[in-house]
């Protein structure tokens, strides 16, 4: 009996321990550069950053695309100028926060591919290769840089120097739809037109909020974020907002 407590305390600090042990955590990507709103780079983190020499699978970045009245030049970082160019825009970006905030220590980012999907943002899709693969392993402490041109050439993603065409989704979690006017991140009559944000054509795309007699511009909201996986148990790290960047217009 006089051995009994010491036993259940042994118990109770193994299970405490153990419970520590598991605690799982992959690092944030930080911040990136941004030039104007046609160009960002981002540092990708190595394998020595927290977490991904032993979790990380790859990076995943989601976008949405927004029709507005206005067209904006230079950086686009306060709530006036997303509410100028879409109030959706600035509703999401607030509803992303409490994640993508790196000075909080309560963010907590689970099943972040239901989270974006929820406010209908998709996967980014690259036209010359499958984007999981790219930003797989082989892309960990890589120059990320993303351009969207102003003379109306397809946007690019480069890393490491290797260049590939952004493209649009096709599908979500539970969507599948078929772009309009096609797959490219480019400014069109088609793009910009209302009638053609619906679940089974621009799902991707919100329309003017509020609405506008004559939408002429088109902006997209990027965020990207770490998968990693032990065993069973998928792990995220914070999102970390890319940037808004105006698509080149094709007309």
């Amino acid at each position: 009996m006089g051995k009994r407590p010491i036993v259940l305390i042994f118990s109770l600090f193994c299970l405490l321990s153990c419970g520590l042990e598991d605690y799982l955590y992959i690092d944030y990507i930080p911040d990136g550069l941004i030039n104007d709103n046609t160009f960002a780079s981002i540092r990708l983190p190595s394998s020595s950053a927290e977490g991904y020499s032993s979790y990380f699978r790859r990076f995943e970045i989601y976008y949405r695309i927004y029709i507005s009245g206005e067209g904006l030049a230079g950086i686009i970082n306060t709530p006036e100028q997303r509410n100028l160019i879409n109030r959706d825009l600035n509703s999401a970006f607030l509803g992303f926060y409490s994640l993508t905030d790196k000075t909080s220590t309560s963010a907590n980012p689970s099943n972040l591919e239901t989270v974006f999907s929820n406010r209908q943002y998709f996967k980014l899709a690259l036209q010359e290769d499958i984007i999981d693969n790219v930003l797989s392993r082989g892309s960990l402490g890589g120059i990320l840089n993303i351009q969207f041109w102003t003379d109306g050439s397809k946007p690019m993603l480069t890393l490491n120097g290797v260049p590939y065409t952004l493209q649009r989704a096709s599908s979500g979690l539970n969507s599948v739809f078929n772009p309009v006017p096609n797959l490219d991140f480019l400014n069109s009559p088609d793009l910009c037109n209302t009638s053609n944000v619906t679940n089974e054509k621009n799902a991707d795309v919100s329309a003017p909020n509020p609405p506008t007699p004559d939408p002429r511009y088109t902006y997209v909201s990027l965020y990207i974020f770490a998968i990693g996986e032990d065993y069973i148990t998928r792990i995220y790290s914070q999102p970390t907002h890319i940037g808004i960047f105006r698509l080149a217009p094709t007309f």
